[in-house]
């Protein structure tokens, strides 16, 4: 965060509280400007609509709904979706929406506190997090798109390579008669304060806030519990020499008319680092903690375009030749968070103590340890069967054995 601003003071820039961002769009109608004369995509952006990752297998290869499909969906829980065109909620549902996960999030605050005597760390999965990490619960949109995965057309998630899927399996493996804390390898690099996994990183979801400077862009993804700052030059530098790599990869960006489109390679081998997941499956399996590869073959597109004052549409697409058999491709569409939200500097701490913390209890019980273990394991495996049994099928298709 600190390198982030002294950018934008360098430029002359603002963080996104003191610019442009927070009104109408421009007097023609088109798009807010900065002060420099950028599409002005400043602010801080949440996902307010519910939406399928991937598309429910009913509406084959149509992106959209209608809208009395829509209506139908909501006459119960509601399936609220991601992209355009929109269609409102019932007057009244969004505030309904809003109380429910109020009311969902007390439950969890409240069973969060519950916590057995016999089995600490059993009775508080899936309720790890008390109301400190709760961001506020604005109102809830929607739309008519079916899934955030546009490509492939059938909106699904690509097969996982043989590469990636072998390289899972020697994971596994590795994982067979260990506990969740014999060694501080066993924990994720987000937990070891090294490094949120770029399967997190990637997901369609939670918060971003974007500051703009001339000739900079500084993007920042942020849940409760991750926090990710690129610097983006829009200067026309060429990327880092292929030996050069980073976390997070060596982002450059550049405007195609109104769309800020930044591509990042350069990412390093770490993310093969994580040898032992101890929790989290594959990316698009559920609870994903994980990426299935080294990063090394990751090239990573983003195209982010304001649609209006309170709106602007996130396009990503993943190429990973190492990974998936193609590169796939999701939208979203972010809206600006009233300023209920505030935004602090991602500082991690869980080295501090909790690192600690973990690897003591798993050595002060190892047989509950492992029963954890072998627990998560349980969760996982069904997920990657199932990734096997489409790479065969998509194998199948393209006439290899």
């Amino acid at each position: 965060m600190v390198a982030a601003l002294a950018v934008l003071a360098a430029c002359g820039g603002q963080p996104p509280a003191d610019t442009a961002g927070t009104g109408d769009m421009a007097a023609d109608g088109g798009t807010l400007r900065t002060a420099w004369g950028d599409p002005d995509l400043q602010g801080t952006w949440e996902t307010l609509e519910r939406v399928p990752f991937e598309r429910p297998p009913e509406f084959g290869d149509r992106e959209f709904m209608t809208e009395a499909e829509a209506a139908e969906r909501a006459g119960g829980t509601p399936l609220t979706t991601s992209g355009t065109p929109t269609t409102s909620l019932p007057e009244g549902e969004a505030g309904d929406i809003a109380e429910s996960l109020a009311a969902t999030d007390e439950a969890r605050n409240a069973a969060s506190t519950a916590v057995s005597d016999d089995l600490p760390g059993r009775a508080i999965v899936g309720n790890e997090y008390n109301a400190f990490w709760n961001a506020p619960i604005n109102a809830r949109q929607t739309s008519l798109r079916t899934s955030q995965i546009v490509d492939p057309p059938d909106g699904r998630l690509p097969a996982y390579t043989r590469e990636a899927l072998e390289m899972w399996d020697r994971r596994e493996a590795e994982r067979a008669h260990r506990g969740q804390g014999d060694s501080w390898e066993d924990r994720g690099l987000g937990e070891r304060c090294i490094s949120q996994p770029v399967g997190n990183a990637v997901f369609l979801r939670g918060y971003m806030s974007i500051m703009q400077a001339p000739g900079y862009v500084v993007i920042n993804w942020f849940t409760p519990g991750d926090g990710v700052y690129r610097i983006v030059p829009l200067d026309g530098r060429p990327q880092l020499g292929d030996r050069i790599r980073q976390w997070y990869g060596d982002a450059r960006g550049r405007w195609e008319g109104d769309t800020l489109v930044v591509e990042t390679t350069n990412f390093n081998d770490g993310h093969a680092g994580e040898t032992l997941p101890a929790h989290g499956g594959l990316f698009g399996t559920g609870h994903s903690h994980n990426y299935a590869g080294t990063g090394e073959t990751l090239r990573m597109v983003e195209r982010i375009t304001r649609i209006d004052a309170e709106s602007m549409e996130y396009r990503l697409t993943i190429d990973d030749p190492s990974v998936f058999v193609r590169p796939w491709t999701a939208v979203t569409v972010k809206h600006r968070d009233p300023g209920t939200f505030p935004e602090y500097e991602y500082v991690c701490h869980e080295h501090n103590y909790g690192m600690v913390n973990a690897l003591t209890g798993a050595r002060a019980n190892e047989p509950e340890s492992l029963a954890e273990a072998q627990r998560e394991l349980n969760i996982r495996a069904p997920g990657t069967q199932q990734e096997w049994e489409q790479l065969r099928e998509w194998e199948a298709a393209q006439g290899q054995d």
